[in-house]
């Protein structure tokens, strides 16, 4: 089944794709939603994975190649082997799940000071990139710092950063130029037509073209 968020998931697969989308956030001052998500994609590289993990993978931090569930799968076969770069792009932890098992993971001393440094950056009260996260979300994670670090630290936070991404900065990312270029050039991120609906510019109402008449001196 294709989900309209893996068109998203696509684009941050693609290093060019997400060097795109990073640059179009940072005209409207959002980068450092992203440039957080990619630094806990990383964190979680070198993390060991908690003790008890869950059966059910949340799609946005699946590991699963594209290729398999991907919105552009109906493209002609040149495109995909011209693009199918496997660069990974965003997904950093993701590419080095394969090889997990040869990976030592840091120690808990560096896995500490790295997660507070993300934490004092991105999540603090007045930080430099301070997110809108709720201060439940804020504080869970703070109590977390005390024990022992795994990959799923920052994994309900990820989330929250992850649906504001999807919900507020992709879809108006789909209507510039940029991004055009980039799905004709690629042949990646073609949904569905029954999916397009979601993605459509929503028509200005009447009002929005009266002119206000300027106040005569």
């Amino acid at each position: 089944m294709i989900y309209p968020n893996d068109v998203m998931n696509e684009v941050l697969r693609d290093e060019i794709g997400c060097d795109l989308f990073r640059n179009y956030l940072k005209t409207i001052y959002c980068s450092e939603t992203l440039q957080f998500w990619t630094e806990i994609e990383a964190f979680k590289a070198f993390a060991p994975p908690p003790k008890t993990e869950n059966n059910g993978t949340l799609l946005a931090f699946s590991s699963t190649p594209i290729e398999s569930s991907s919105s552009s799968s109906n493209n002609n076969n040149n495109t995909s082997s011209n693009n199918n770069n496997n660069n990974g792009g965003c997904f950093s932890s993701n590419n080095n799940n394969s090889k997990q098992d040869n990976t030592k993971y840091l120690p808990q001393d560096e896995l500490h000071e790295k997660a507070q440094n993300l934490f004092d950056r991105f999540l603090e009260n007045g930080s430099e990139f301070e997110l809108n996260i709720d201060a439940l979300s804020r504080e869970v994670v703070r109590t977390k710092l005390s024990d022992d670090i795994d990959s799923s630290l920052f994994d309900d936070v990820q989330k929250v950063v992850y649906e504001s991404l999807w919900m507020d900065c992709f879809p108006p990312f789909t209507h510039t130029l940029a991004y055009n270029r980039y799905k004709q050039d690629t042949g990646k991120c073609h949904l569905p037509e029954f999916l397009r609906i979601s993605f459509k510019r929503k028509s200005p109402k009447k009002d929005d073209n009266i002119r206000m008449k300027p106040i005569s001196k």
